[in-house]
């Protein structure tokens, strides 16, 4: 089952990989609110919430990432980052609000068949790429979704691409 878990994890990782160019588009969207005397919101959904102080307080934190508290306190320079398990009805009305308010944002989440076309839309969309579980049990059931570690890949993919774009130490 090391074996199943270990093919299963290159196969997020590499599907999470081959976004490259979504990624890297939303550091720089990010970034401008670094350089811009903006902050990046966080704002996190459903499972994504246990990661929310772990974002906000390590020590390789994005730069000026700050709690979302309401959309009303959103200045211009301001960014979001939302970041979810799965694009439920909850999220699509706050995405919708964002939209309707033409705010910037960066959202990390699962698609599936219903809503894969919407979000593949949306034009600061990164595929969380973990939408099941990996390893496949003696009784048929399967364990393991891998979405805390697509999580903390995605977000240390960004915090790298940010860092050497705001850095001064970079150019």
């Amino acid at each position: 089952m090391d074996k199943i878990l270990h093919t299963q994890m290159t196969n997020v990782f590499n599907t999470i990989e081959n976004q490259e160019e979504e990624i890297e588009i939303a550091a720089r969207l990010l970034a401008q609110a670094t350089m811009s005397e903006g902050n990046i919101l966080l704002k996190t959904f459903n499972e994504a919430t246990f990661f929310e102080d772990y974002f906000l307080h390590n020590d390789e934190r994005i730069p000026s990432i700050q709690p979302f508290h309401s959309i009303e306190d959103i200045t211009t320079p301001d960014r979001l980052l939302i970041i979810t398990k799965e694009y439920t009805e909850e999220v699509k009305a706050f995405i919708d609000q964002l939209d309707d308010e033409f705010i910037d944002y960066v959202l990390v989440s699962n698609t599936n068949k219903d809503n894969k076309a919407e979000l593949e839309e949306k034009h600061h969309f990164i595929d969380l790429s973990s939408k099941r579980k990996l390893v496949p049990m003696p009784d048929f059931d399967r364990v393991l979704n891998p979405y805390g570690t697509a999580f903390l890949f995605i977000y240390y993919h960004l915090y790298i691409l940010i860092e050497e774009m705001t850095n001064p130490k970079y150019e």
